[in-house]
């Protein structure tokens, strides 16, 4: 808002590296506001604390009004779409008075923006497409926001009186990627819960199921209630899942009361669990991830676990675009419990991410050997996330390439070749030698971009026939490998990789949205690269670059 408006340059640049500062943190800002910590975070002067502070505790601050007040509503929404930076906004809204993304779409569908100086029609196209794709998810939150809401809400629902058990529902339990509302599932009196609610949140609620509460972040919060004897029906009822429902709907219709009313020969009671509900009306039970894909599920086979991950790739350092040294990086993986850190930095055809050289890919490997001579309890792989070159090539030559301990091979150019041509050139860079992964497939941006459309079977098949990995980029703006085609790399013998694509040591903690992906598709442990231990790793990984 104060580039917007065009406030001292200084001040600006203040608060973008304090707001730089507090998203790659570590710790959790909130508790170093409780504990009185905030001055001692490297780069967070007197006034910054202040003002993160009073924000922390209040949700808002005295500048952020005054901005607000100068500004158009909807103005800064614009700064979200591809291809407007910071001064084509301002020329949209001084010169042309298009304050808003309703107004900038009517512009384009009027053919005003193709003819404006500096936009054209190939920006109006773009625009209006985003603008499209990003109305698709108007009520769509990510994983991670709507899991860290959950917990949350969970934590001050959990000490209520009038609470005697409460669990997850919905799509936040069956692990799905956006996420539109929490559910809530609650043994509960709802009068008695209603009164605590407005009592001691203010909620402002009356009688209904679900009772409706809207988080401060936007995300609304379903509180279904109901009695001890009908809970199982109806987390198994609520939990739902796209596949899994249809052999529900086919017993007893789609609703909990008709379910209750006609489970004939089924005793409820208090003690009467989901998979006990299962097995008394002939249905397998089976982990909520999996209910969006499988009606059933081999039950001698257990789904990976976050506890099984043993270490992660796909990491940029400060040699590359990521916001921390590699010392750092390598030193907070070891501190989550990790054996390893794969680090890729970008490869030279990445010039706008820093992308190493050769000459730089050889010192950064004396660094990191160096490291590793440290180490007794951890160690850094040598690795690159190789750009696919229009034609299908990796970045760097031959030589090159085969002394990285793994190379990850992803797109980043040429996003808009046809599906045929992007599939094709895909496919090239599984077949080479060198690669090991295939990284973030489709290029997909969850709610900014539908991502690069290439024919995904047939990448699958290429990769099981080239015995090759394909990552699931756990960045939550990701989630790609998509989950819908992970069944399908499973049943093709596919091996995942489950990749943070860190650029920040805060990064590191998306690992365990990819393992609800994996889970989604029935990935087991022995199925996944990251489950290998050190010694394990070290030798697969010097068996494929001796092939």
């Amino acid at each position: 808002m104060m580039s917007l408006l065009e406030e001292n340059s200084f001040k600006i640049r203040s608060f973008e590296k304090a707001a730089r500062i507090v998203s790659d943190h570590a710790e959790d800002m909130g508790v170093l506001v409780d504990e009185d910590r905030l001055k001692d975070v490297p780069g967070i002067g007197k006034t910054l604390a202040y003002v993160i502070m009073y924000y922390a505790k209040a949700g808002t601050v005295g500048l952020e009004q005054e901005l607000e007040a100068q500004l158009p509503e909807g103005l800064p929404d614009l700064l979200d779409l591809p291809g407007l930076g910071m001064k084509k906004v301002q020329l949209l809204w001084q010169k042309f008075d298009i304050t808003n993304i309703e107004a900038l779409k009517q512009a384009c569908e009027a053919n005003t923006l193709a003819e404006m100086k500096g936009y054209g029609p190939k920006l109006q196209s773009k625009l209006l497409e985003a603008i499209t794709f990003r109305a698709k998810h108007a009520r769509d939150f990510y994983l991670d926001i709507a899991l860290s809401v959950a917990q949350n809400w969970m934590e001050k629902l959990t000490p209520l009186r009038s609470i005697s058990q409460i669990e997850l529902t919905g799509k936040l339990r069956r692990g799905s990627e956006l996420i539109q509302s929490v559910e809530l599932l609650v043994e509960a009196d709802t009068s008695e819960l209603i009164s605590e609610l407005n009592d001691q949140f203010g909620c402002g609620l009356s009688a209904s199921n679900p009772l409706v509460i809207k988080d401060k972040s936007g995300l609304p919060i379903q509180i279904w209630t109901c009695k001890s004897e009908t809970f199982a029906v109806e987390q198994l009822i609520r939990t739902g899942g796209e596949v899994y429902a249809e052999q529900l709907q086919s017993l007893y219709g789609a609703d909990t009361e008709s379910a209750a009313q006609t489970l004939d020969g089924v005793k409820l009671s208090a003690n009467t669990t989901e998979n006990d509900l299962c097995g008394s009306i002939g249905i397998q039970w089976i982990e909520p991830e999996l209910r969006d894909s499988y009606t059933r599920f081999p039950e001698n086979i257990k789904l990976l676990k976050q506890s099984d991950i043993k270490g992660v790739f796909h990491a940029h350092s400060t040699w590359s675009d990521g916001r921390n040294a590699l010392e750092e990086l390598a030193e907070a993986t070891r501190n989550l419990g990790y054996e390893y850190l794969g680090i890729s930095e970008h490869s030279q055809a990445a010039y706008y991410a820093n992308g190493l050289k050769p000459d730089r890919v050889k010192s950064q490997w004396e660094v990191i050997d160096q490291l590793n001579s440290e180490y007794s309890d951890f160690h850094i792989f040598k690795g690159i996330e190789a750009d696919i070159l229009k034609d299908g090539s990796l970045d760097y030559d031959d030589e090159l390439l085969a002394n990285f301990d793994f190379v990850i091979a992803s797109i980043h150019s040429h996003f808009h070749l046809d599906p045929v041509q992007q599939t094709d050139r895909i496919v090239r860079a599984l077949q080479s030698p060198f690669t090991t992964i295939l990284g973030h497939p489709t290029g997909r941006m969850l709610m900014a971009r539908p991502g690069y459309n290439p024919d995904l079977t047939t990448i699958i098949d290429a990769a099981a026939e080239n015995d090759k990995l394909i990552e699931i980029n756990t960045t939550p703006k990701r989630l790609d490998l998509d989950w819908r085609y992970l069944k399908y790399a499973r049943e093709k013998g596919v091996r995942i990789s489950i990749d943070p694509d860190a650029h920040s040591i805060k990064g590191l903690n998306s690992v365990p949205l990819g393992v609800r992906m994996a889970r989604k598709g029935g990935f087991t442990a022995g199925e996944v690269l990251n489950t290998m231990n050190v010694d394990e790793l070290k030798n697969y990984l010097q068996a494929r670059r001796a092939r």
